[in-house]
């Protein structure tokens, strides 16, 4: 009896190492993606991104059918809208970089640097020219592999919010929060991801300038562009939402970290002083990312003593409109596409 109920046990242990598996691992997963023509039109990803989280996700609003019934027992509640959102933070390898600005910027010229080879392409701010009647922005089709088979499919996603964010040792890091349509589970693809460059831009070749002068004390930087979107229902016999609008204005915020030998920054911030702010990576052959943002005032410069530590300050600005130049904002990046 015995034997039997050790072989009975020996069996459904090994039928659920090879059925069952081991737990979806997400070193396992893979994000692709592509965009779309059509707002909520799912089309097959042509981008594959390493990454270091998701958190794409469909979540669905719930409502209340009634509040006098009788019982003390709750009510049935009825589903609502499908509510398509998350977040995804990736290295910044060139031409996924490329995407993603395309995705939160829109407006773009290209410059060809070597014929067949490099091409430089310069993302403005937003000029009041929208994708369409439905979604302001480029929109994306992604597909998220998270090891369990299949993955899933978010389409009509938006880019709402972009930050860019570089520090001693790391790489550059765009986290890219979405506002998507639905969602559907698919058959996996297969993943390619970036091999040109090989490594992301990095820490280790960042230099930035403040006021056309080299600035050697920001030890952080971080650039948010937000779009400011909502999802808008509509009555129209469906439980995705209708379209995409702006709640604001474009905004570019900038924050990071100084070391506080003197108080030239501050005094820039009690005076209100403007100032210039650009920040440049680079990579071997050729690839590079120039930021510029031509107007900077300081908004907060915290300071304080915690203890007996070296002293920093993290800073807050805000990148305005410069009417010369008709932009807020204008990031360049050479990459081997010529077309995002």
């Amino acid at each position: 009896m015995k034997a039997k109920l050790f072989d009975v046990v020996s069996w459904f242990l090994k039928y659920s190492e090879s059925v069952l598996g081991c737990g979806a691992q997400g070193f396992l997963g893979f994000i692709g993606f592509a965009k779309e023509a059509t707002w909520g039109t799912a089309v097959a990803a042509t981008y594959y991104a390493e990454a270091f989280s998701e958190s794409l996700t469909l979540a669905k609003d719930r409502y209340e059918l009634k509040n006098i019934f009788g019982v003390a027992a709750e009510p049935d509640d009825a589903v609502g809208l499908d509510r398509v959102a998350g977040e995804i933070v990736v290295p910044g390898y060139p031409v996924i970089l490329g995407a993603m600005l395309k995705g939160v910027m829109e407006t773009t010229s290209i410059t060809v640097i070597a014929s067949g080879a490099l091409w430089k392409t310069e993302f403005l701010t937003f000029n009041g020219t929208n994708f369409s009647t439905t979604c302001p922005v480029t929109p994306y089709t992604f597909e998220v592999f998270r090891d369990v088979t299949s993955s899933h499919q978010y389409r009509g996603c938006a880019l709402s919010r972009l930050q860019l964010s570089v520090a001693p040792n790391q790489p550059l890091r765009a986290s890219a929060s979405f506002i998507g349509r639905s969602s559907v589970v698919i058959a996996k693809t297969a993943a390619t991801f970036p091999g040109s460059p090989v490594l992301p831009f990095t820490f280790d070749t960042a230099s930035v300038s403040v006021g056309g002068s080299g600035n050697a004390r920001m030890e952080a930087f971080n650039l948010t562009i937000d779009n400011g979107f909502e999802g808008i229902p509509t009555l129209d016999c469906t439980s995705t939402i209708a379209y995409i609008r702006r709640r604001t204005p474009q905004t570019i915020r900038i924050s990071g970290t100084y070391d506080f030998p003197d108080i030239t920054e501050y005094n820039d911030f009690v005076n209100q002083t403007e100032r210039a702010m650009n920040l440049t990576l680079t990579k071997a052959n050729s690839f590079s990312l120039y930021i510029q943002i031509p107007r900077v005032v300081y908004n907060a410069f915290p300071m304080g003593m915690g203890g007996r530590e070296r002293l920093t300050v993290s800073f807050e600005g805000i990148g305005r409109y410069h009417t010369g130049s008709a932009m807020a904002l204008n990031i360049a990046l050479t990459t081997t596409k010529s077309n995002f």
